[in-house]
């Protein structure tokens, strides 16, 4: 019978970055897609588009956003910046989105 030495260190170390990247795409890319929506959205809607319109074409381009920082966290080398750039470009285009509906109504 042979023994296989693993280090338990370095595998949960390994299993923490895994889970830490798969959140980091899932949840930071959704908001990064939240802000996207919402700021496509606005700026279409502010051009003149007809609402509905300017939803769609927002929650389309959304989804495009969605599916390149999904595909950029997971390649990218660096894990905290994919966080602070996911989680801040998030904020800043909902923000901006925030301020130009309020500046419209």
């Amino acid at each position: 019978m042979s023994r296989t030495t693993t280090l338990p260190s370095a595998t949960a170390t390994s299993r923490l970055r895994v889970a830490s990247r798969a959140c980091a795409a899932v949840l930071g890319g959704y908001a990064f897609a939240w802000g996207a929506v919402a700021l496509v959205t606005a700026l279409l809607f502010a051009a003149g588009l007809d609402f509905h319109d300017a939803e769609f074409m927002g929650a389309l381009l959304g989804l495009l956003a969605y599916l390149a920082v999904f595909l950029w966290t997971i390649a990218t080398r660096r894990l905290g910046r994919a966080w602070a750039v996911l989680l801040a470009a998030g904020a800043l285009m909902t923000g901006a989105a925030s301020l130009l509906q309020s500046m419209l109504a």
